[in-house]
């Protein structure tokens, strides 16, 4: 998969931009779509060891793909640098890029373990078993040779959803609601507290 990480990490990006400060919202967007691809970087691996071939489109077919990145090890390693250098170069807060680094890498992997049967050794370096629960094992690209469909088609009903929800809860008044993403420990008392007042609103104007 490829594409289908794309849309269903833009999908949560969009979504957790309404729970967080809007100035943040550019780069919680950007740093979990580009961590929701970076797991499969370990796939140069696969492809110097055997070259890829177009038989099924544009995007190339890889013999076998070893996940060495596809675990929760990596991803802590992955996320704590991240946040060091946006840290470092670009001012950014360290706990709050770590977080987004984290959701975008972790979405990756559940997304291969909902989709693949035995997808990677998730739990690694706690164990070296193999997690996947397969809901679309025959996996393959038949949408335009870029996609499976039924996984395609679910990203996109996914932004669909995440988008249609932030315009309309834009519409109430949600985005207005003064909210800190720093420290990081207020973030869900603060989320509670816009709720709860956009519900009110929404109620009021009944």
């Amino acid at each position: 998969m490829f594409v289908e990480h794309i849309l269903i990490n833009l999908s949560l990006a969009i979504s957790i931009t309404l729970l967080i400060d809007q100035k943040h919202a550019g780069w919680c967007t950007a740093v979990i779509v580009v961590s929701g691809c970076i797991p499969d970087v370990d796939g140069i691996f696969s492809l110097i060891q055997s070259p890829p071939t177009f038989t099924q489109g544009i995007i190339p077919s890889m013999a076998f793909h070893i996940r060495y990145f596809h675990s929760l090890g990596i991803l802590l390693l992955y996320a704590v640098i991240t946040g060091g250098l946006l840290a470092y170069y670009h001012r950014q807060d360290f706990r709050s890029m770590v977080l987004f680094a984290g959701i975008g890498f972790g979405a990756h992997l559940l997304e291969d373990a909902l989709v693949y049967e035995s997808s990677s050794a998730v739990f690694w370096p706690l164990s070296s078993n193999e997690v996947g629960i397969g809901f679309f094992s025959s996996y393959s690209r038949d949408f335009f040779s870029i996609a499976n469909t039924e996984v395609f088609g679910i990203g996109v009903l996914l932004v669909l959803f995440a988008m249609s929800a932030s315009i309309q809860l834009k519409r109430t008044g949600w985005i207005n609601i003064p909210m800190s993403i720093i420290p990081l420990s207020r973030a869900p008392l603060s989320s509670v507290m816009k709720i709860a007042v956009v519900f009110r609103s929404f109620v009021s104007s009944r």
